[in-house]
């Protein structure tokens, strides 16, 4: 037949010491979730900044271009390239290879 825990005042001296250890560990887990937190949102908005640098600077470039485009060299550039346009009297020469 087992033992019975022994009961008295001896019995009850370890439990202020595991309420405390348990609120210590509550209370790291509380503030280690909110660190843990903190770090992944910091690294997500450098992660937005930096997308926000590259989006100003593509604006910029779309922008110079935008100004450019008005000019009759840019606009015969860019009809040549890329709808294949030409003048009138201009002969195209197409080489095929096999």
């Amino acid at each position: 037949m087992p033992r019975p825990w022994p009961r008295g005042p001896g019995s009850r001296r370890y439990l202020p010491f595991g309420l405390v250890l348990v609120g210590f560990v509550a209370i790291g887990w509380v503030f280690g979730t909110r660190v843990h937190a903190i770090r992944q949102v910091e690294a997500e908005l450098r992660a937005f900044r930096a997308q926000e640098t590259r989006l100003h600077d593509e604006i910029e470039a779309l922008r110079r271009r935008l100004a450019e485009a008005t000019l009759p060299q840019v606009v015969e550039r860019e009809a040549r390239q890329q709808l294949r346009w030409g003048f009138p009297d201009e002969e195209r020469i197409i080489i095929m290879r096999r």
